[in-house]
């Protein structure tokens, strides 16, 4: 009796040992038990009350959805419903928000943990709040786009004449912004001729080939005659494997200067 007594005891002296260290992990701790109809919590650890500001009594017996929002990502949110479905571990980034309505990014990851002594298999998921680091991601894409738009500005000189001064080298991407940006300047400027200056540029690449022949379709389409300048000799050999525009009509001169002269 004494013997099972104390294995008892020592049994509780372990559960609280692992439950207060669960406490400490520096993460939201969740355990759901998909036995029960819609998976509700069983056990939250203080880390998800510290993150979520709900507490046990308000979530033990509720499914964990009560997180998402408006804000939630669909598409995460499927990963997690297979993820559960097919009792697999899963790991997403997703939007969900606190008791008071704030938003939070959470890196959940989900894990099957099977009990052999129970026959059974729980879920835990283990939450942390990256909410700075996501809102560091987002502001280092914002101020990359912005350096790239102006990179290539336009500049009006003159009543319906403009100069796209290109700097550096083009990708793809920069490509594509470049065409939005002359498409939207030339729907509001009305522009008869764009002066696209390549005294700036000194390597010349395929992208740069394609990135002339569309900008130059757009502006047909648009009513707007493109213009190049500032083409080197060393850009116009490198240019010989690419740039055939004979049959784009395009006029071109030494420099800007020059081409304002022959528009005048």
């Amino acid at each position: 009796m004494k013997e099972n007594t104390f294995e008892k005891l020592k049994e509780i002296q372990q559960n609280e040992f692992i439950k207060t260290a669960i406490d400490y992990v520096g993460a939201g701790v969740v355990i759901s038990d998909p036995e029960q109809e819609d998976n509700p919590i069983i056990y939250i650890n203080k880390g998800f009350e510290d993150l979520t500001g709900y507490h046990s009594d308000e979530v033990v017996g509720k499914n964990c959805r009560f997180l998402q929002g408006e804000g939630t990502d669909p598409n995460a949110l499927m990963k997690i419903r297979d993820g559960l479905k097919n009792y697999e571990e899963v790991q997403v980034e997703l939007k969900n928000y606190q008791k008071n309505g704030r938003m939070f990014w959470n890196e959940l990851q989900i894990f099957p943990v099977y009990i052999k002594q129970m026959n059974q298999t729980f879920f835990v998921g283990v939450q942390k709040d990256i909410t700075v680091r996501k809102e560091a991601e987002e502001l280092a894409s914002h101020y990359s786009s912005e350096v790239k738009r102006l990179s290539t500005p336009i500049v009006p000189v003159e009543d319906h004449i403009s100069v796209l001064p290109f700097v550096g080298t083009i990708d793809e991407e920069r490509l594509q912004q470049m065409l939005d940006n002359v498409s939207h300047h030339v729907k509001e400027s009305k522009d008869d001729y764009l002066i696209l200056d390549l005294s700036a540029v000194h390597s010349y690449n395929q992208a740069i080939h394609m990135g002339i022949y569309q900008l130059n379709q757009l502006l047909d389409l648009m009513g707007t005659t493109l213009i190049i300048t500032g083409i080197k000799p060393e850009f116009a050999i490198q240019s010989v494997p690419y740039a055939d525009f004979s049959e784009l009509s395009l006029k071109s001169y030494a420099t800007v200067k020059q081409a304002l002269h022959a528009i005048r």
